[in-house]
């Protein structure tokens, strides 16, 4: 029995109260009063208890059959803190470019990303989303749907800003790798939406999207809408004039083979990297394989040569010729291809040619050819984030205005993955998944204090292999 309970107990015996016993149930205490009567059966006196009610410290007997008084809680909120302190410090650099670029709407356009990173978020959600991440920037955001339609349009239409964006994220790029894709839109006052050939086979309406990403650093630095089906460099060199390339390579893919997009790029001065296709009748120069080097654990001979102030790189990969080589021999016994086509093909299996307007080590142009598959995994990146193929937006500047928190997201979601790469965790973790995990974190603010709920032990592992430090020592 506690001290209080004794305390109790004497001070109702000194009011008179009598016959009060105190019995603990599961640690709790209980006030009965106890009384004897004669038991003519047995001719001994008899035990009767008859509860009175629940004892407490604060308030004393609660006679039976009522409820203590409900102490009275100050007002609190929780919020998600750990994912939203991640996101506040890999999007601080651009931070003080979105502010300064869009003055007027950059806390909307924070909190559009932020909601947004881990999936496409209508606007009529935005506002719920928000208003469960803690405020660690402390913004001011106007999360109203209406209020967003506005945002969107007001980006979309101001071209400079986005520029300026643009022109900071690529100033640290050494080489830049260009792509084109599409979005389908379902709208029929987006004039920029046109049909065209895709690989889905799908015949809606289409806007063509130009992805700039650095090789060096993993992240995508510029996006354009361009209108119709643009397969040409010119619409790319009228893109790059609106940010630095003196110190950029553009590595390009076979769709943009032609001798006018060669004559383009040589005029305008600007360093590319294009691999040729197959059936190229530059696979007949005369190149000797006198290089070799390691990629990725595969062998790769390599030899180059200058033809017409250009270079051609000619790689060998000792692996896939291996495996060509199986497969054309499977197709000549199925009867698809005849001895002839076979010994064309078995001299160019295993065979890359690549012509470009630098003159480097073969390896190093080999890597760069190969870092197109940075900027593909960021296109299905950039898709999923925006829910692209369910485009319902009324004219080309909300379009613009989409397009673009849609690359904010992907640059956001490019520097966690970076993180999580550099950590060694990329196997086991992705951006999303993070996010998650970190979201278990909570920010409690009561009346004035604020205080951080535990960080889980896994959680904890995981920040610390990360290097994040979004949480206090404990």
């Amino acid at each position: 029995m506690g001290e209080w309970v004794r305390a109790w107990l004497e001070e109702q015996r000194r009011q008179g109260e009598k016959c009060l016993e105190i019995k603990e149930i599961q640690g709790k205490p209980y006030v009965y009063r106890s009384t004897s009567v004669y038991d003519k059966t047995t001719k001994s006196p008899k035990k009767v208890s008859t509860y009175l009610g629940r004892l407490t410290k604060d308030q004393g007997l609660i006679a039976k059959g009522k409820r203590g008084q409900s102490i009275p809680m100050p007002p609190r909120s929780v919020r998600e803190y750990g994912n939203a302190a991640l996101m506040a410090e890999e999007f601080g650099e651009v931070l003080p470019v979105l502010r300064e670029a869009f003055p007027t709407c950059w806390q909307e356009i924070v909190a559009l990303t932020f909601t947004r990173i881990a999936g496409y978020t209508p606007l009529s959600r935005v506002e719920d989303a928000w208003e469960k991440l803690d405020n660690t920037l402390a913004l001011s955001a106007d999360c109203d749907p209406r209020t967003l339609a506005r945002v969107l349009i007001e980006v979309g239409g101001d071209r400079t800003a986005q520029q300026a964006v643009f022109r900071h994220l690529s100033s640290q790029a050494q080489q830049l790798v260009y792509d084109l894709s599409f979005i389908f839109s379902h709208s029929d006052t987006v004039n920029l939406a046109e049909f065209g050939y895709n690989a889905e086979g799908v015949w809606l309406p289409q806007v063509n999207i130009a992805l700039f990403s650095a090789t060096d650093t993993g992240l995508p630095v510029m996006i354009r809408a361009l209108p119709g089906s643009v397969r040409d460099v010119a619409t790319l060199v009228g893109s790059l004039a609106e940010i630095d390339t003196a110190r950029t390579t553009l590595v390009l893919d076979r769709g943009f083979v032609s001798e006018k997009n060669e004559q383009i790029l040589t005029e305008a001065k600007i360093p590319f990297v294009l691999p040729q296709r197959r059936n190229s009748v530059r696979y007949a120069t005369r190149i000797h394989l006198t290089d070799h080097f390691f990629y990725h654990k595969r062998l790769i001979h390599a030899g180059k040569r200058e033809v017409d102030g250009l270079t051609l790189y000619l790689y060998e990969d000792a692996d896939l010729a291996v495996e060509e080589q199986k497969t054309l021999y499977r197709l000549l016994e199925g009867g698809e291809i005849d001895r002839e086509t076979l010994n064309q093909r078995l001299k160019r299996a295993g065979r890359i040619l690549i012509l470009s307007s630098i003159t480097a080590p073969p390896q190093e142009i080999y890597e760069l050819y190969k870092s197109r598959n940075m900027v593909e995994n960021h296109f299905a990146a950039f898709k999923s984030l925006i829910q692209a193929d369910k485009l319902y937006l009324r004219d080309a500047t909300a379009v613009f205005g989409h397009v673009f928190i849609g690359f904010l997201c992907l640059y956001l979601y490019c520097r966690i993955l970076n993180r999580i790469k550099q950590a060694g965790l990329s196997a086991h973790l992705s951006p999303q998944g993070l996010l998650l995990k970190l979201s278990k974190v909570y920010a409690v603010v009561y009346e004035e204090e604020r205080r951080m709920t535990e960080v889980p032990k896994q959680v904890r592992g995981i920040a610390e292999k990360l290097n994040l430090g979004i949480f206090p020592n404990r």
